[in-house]
Formats: structure tokens, sequence, C-alpha cells
């Protein structure tokens, strides 16, 4: 899963990716180059109230004081890239829409469909 995140984690300003389940569990998180500090952090910040406030949305972007969100629905997820303040959404957004079709293939290629794909012989 860590190479589906290398181009958006790649971008300049990602500071983080993390993908939640839809009660807000922390499926996989990651942090950026220069970031490695922040990492502990990722996980352990309570994101249960912040997907439950979610529900309905399928794409949106936070801005505070010290950084943003930027948050997309997936089929059964959400995806969410911490942001300083000057990186450049419009390729955020660019790389989460060709990453959304890679994390949908992966859950779907899951069971029994993958022993179908799996060479046997």
């Amino acid at each position: 899963m860590k190479d589906l995140f290398k181009d958006v984690l790649g971008i300049e300003g990602v500071r983080g990716v993390l993908y939640l389940t839809e009660d807000g569990t922390v499926a996989f998180s990651q942090a950026a180059g220069g970031h490695q500090a922040d990492a502990a952090r990722i996980p352990e910040t309570g994101w249960t109230a912040l997907a439950a406030a979610l529900s309905g949305i399928t794409e949106t972007e936070m801005v505070f004081d010290s950084g943003r969100l930027y948050i997309r629905k997936s089929s059964n997820g959400y995806l969410v890239v911490i942001l300083e303040d000057h990186a450049p959404v419009s390729m955020v957004r660019l790389n989460c829409e060709v990453l959304m079709s890679s994390l949908d293939k992966q859950k779907s290629s899951k069971g029994i469909g993958q022993l179908f794909r799996r060479k046997l012989f």
C-alpha cells in the first residue's frame, strides 16, 4: 500500500497521508520525507469524530492556522492528505483522483476474485 501513496507524498507541501475506515480507525498512515517526527502523532489523533462528521461528504478541504486537510471519500473509507499552507491543492486533487481508482481496485481484488486472478500453474 505504501507504493500507492508515493506520488501524493512526493508533492511539495504534503506532510502526510492517512486512510481512515468509515468508523474512523486508521487503516494506513505515512508521513512525508521531511516530516517523520510527525509520523507518531498521526495515528494517535482521534479521527473517529472527524469520520462521523464527514458522513455524506465526498470531497472537502479544511483550512486551519497551521495547515490544511484535503479529504476524499472512497468506497469504504476516507483518504486524508495533510498539507502545509503552500501545497498545490489542484495537484493533490489530481493525484488523489488517480489514487482512488487504484484503492478501489485493491479493495475489489480481495476475496475469491483474487483466486481467479492468480496464476495457479
